[in-house]
């Protein structure tokens, strides 16, 4: 990683909440309208945009990645009108976020991100069609996923459940049903969130229900005799989700890994000291960590896992997996942000895992 560009990153976290104001107050005070507009909640509301806008742009600069703070604009611009939010704030909002880092940054962290305001300019003047989802794709994948999705919207935990059990015992392998069904399944909900198809009540409880499900279908899973391979899985520090990483661990033991999985939210002091103290006993040393990124702001996150692992005696010499929407949506990111591969899919993160760590010799073949 370039460490001007963390600088840069690390400046605009620093003015965040400033800059959040100084863009409310010029786009206050260049439409007087939009107060009487929105009422009470005029300031709140567009204060709270820009700090999101100030966020990701911060995680973009970090990874010297335009796309990612393009990405994310075109997603809020489309979750507004969504809202019904009129075109012409959406674009006064975003000119006045782009005016105030124009006047307050310093100049060489103004330099570093004019590149994805560009990019981000550009993503808000296209047409972004986010399409039907899932109604789109007729194939029976979809149509299984969309089955499960409906259940859980309906609150029927229990019918989702008996769905995932009937397409396993009907021979779809776990792998495929996790990555073709449940994870699309899990991908729609966001989708219908972002543009208030669903609430946010809808997405919690899609994901608490499948978390309970995943558990589920893992217990019930033929396991595959250990090959001597460990793996430690986790999703970084102020991520909280961690069904993806979850359902990632099931497969990995299931190709043969022996894994400890540490779940949400984990603090990159803590998974070095987990790699290190296992390197202190014989036979218990990780041979590969797989973080999750869940969301591109938990990006910093992870550069930070991974500048705490290069920096360890022990956790240097351990290859790191990543994963996470963020990494599907731009393949070359895992590169960028110095992790040994990157994976855009659960089969793919078996299959990169075997890439950086193949069975050993004389264990089980794959």
């Amino acid at each position: 990683m370039d460490p001007r560009a963390l600088q840069h990153a690390a400046t605009i976290e620093d003015l965040q909440r400033g800059l959040a104001d100084v863009a409310v107050d010029a786009l206050l005070e260049a439409d007087p309208t939009v107060e009487a507009r929105y009422g009470d909640i005029a300031r709140r509301t567009w204060r709270t945009e820009g700090e999101a806008r100030m966020a990701h742009l911060a995680q973009s600069v970090a990874c010297g990645r335009p796309g990612i703070y393009a990405g994310h604009v075109a997603w809020a611009v489309a979750a507004l009108r969504a809202r019904h939010v009129p075109e012409a704030d959406i674009r006064a909002h975003l000119a006045s976020v782009e005016r105030a880092l124009e006047a307050e940054l310093p100049d060489d962290a103004r330099d570093a991100a004019r590149a994805h305001l560009y990019a981000a300019r550009t993503a808000a003047d296209a047409h972004h069609d986010h399409g039907d989802g899932l109604l789109a794709d007729t194939s029976r994948d979809a149509t299984l996923a969309r089955l499960y999705l409906l259940h859980l919207l309906q609150r029927d935990t229990a019918e989702a459940l008996a769905l995932a059990q009937d397409a396993l015992r009907g021979g779809m392998p776990l792998g495929d049903l996790y990555e073709r069904v449940v994870a699309p399944a899990l991908g729609e909900i966001g989708r219908m969130w972002s543009l208030q198809e669903a609430s946010i009540a809808d997405e919690h409880f899609c994901t608490a229900a499948t978390r309970t499900i995943v558990a589920q279908l893992r217990a019930a899973a033929a396991c595959a005799a250990p090959d001597g391979r460990r793996a430690l899985c986790l999703a970084v520090g102020g991520d909280m989700h961690d069904v993806g990483i979850r359902m990632a661990a099931d497969l990995l033991e299931l190709d043969g890994w022996t894994v400890e999985f540490l779940g949400a939210n984990v603090p990159a002091a803590e998974a070095v000291i987990s790699v290190e103290e296992a390197a202190a006993e014989p036979g218990r040393a990780f041979d590969l960590v797989v973080a999750s990124a869940a969301t591109a702001l938990s990006l910093r996150a992870l550069i930070d896992l991974l500048a705490a692992l290069r920096a360890s005696p022990v956790g240097r010499s351990v290859p790191v997996l990543v994963g996470g929407t963020p990494f599907a949506a731009d393949p070359g990111l895992a590169e960028a942000v110095g992790a040994s591969a990157g994976a855009t899919t659960l089969s793919g993160a078996v299959r990169e895992a075997a890439r950086l760590v193949p069975p050993r010799a004389g264990r089980r073949p794959r």
